[in-house]
């Protein structure tokens, strides 16, 4: 196996690891989370809709405008939100195209391809980028609402 090869599976592997050790953390604060019948929902299945910020998201579980939820955000590639803060800490994973999430438009960009993950603290400013030609979707999980608050 090629050096590259063997970065890339590491890579994979410790988001999807740091995905579930997120959904453990998120689960202590509500101990029913997990409770309902087993659920599979392929990606096909995924109903996208704009919520009141103007974000193309799809609800996983919980209820982003209100409390602890996970859900996935696509982004067109090639376009950024402006700098912004949310209430709440969460974490993301990348599942196709190529992120960056820095705390300021003028920090140095550090891309994040399909497999990465980042973690944003609640109240700290910071800008979302799709910087891929092609779309960008990721998956964010919180233990709090996840709201859009343009920086003033």
């Amino acid at each position: 196996m090629s050096l590259a090869k063997y970065i890339q599976r590491i890579t994979l592997s410790t988001a999807v690891l740091a995905t579930m050790s997120t959904f453990a953390i998120a689960a202590g604060s509500s101990p029913d989370l997990y409770a309902d019948a087993t659920k599979v929902v392929p990606v096909t299945e995924l109903k996208f809709y704009q919520n009141k910020e103007g974000l193309t998201i799809a609800n996983g579980w919980g209820d982003p405008a209100g409390g602890a939820h996970s859900n996935y955000i696509r982004m067109t590639g090639g376009t950024a939100s402006g700098v912004h803060t949310h209430t709440d800490s969460y974490y993301g994973v990348v599942i196709s195209g190529v992120v960056v999430n820095e705390p300021t438009a003028g920090a140095p960009e550090r891309p994040l391809p399909a497999g990465s993950y980042w973690y944003q603290k609640g109240g700290e400013h910071h800008v979302t980028k799709c910087v891929s030609q092609t779309e960008c979707l990721f998956f964010v999980t919180s233990k709090g609402g996840f709201d859009y608050l343009p920086a003033k």
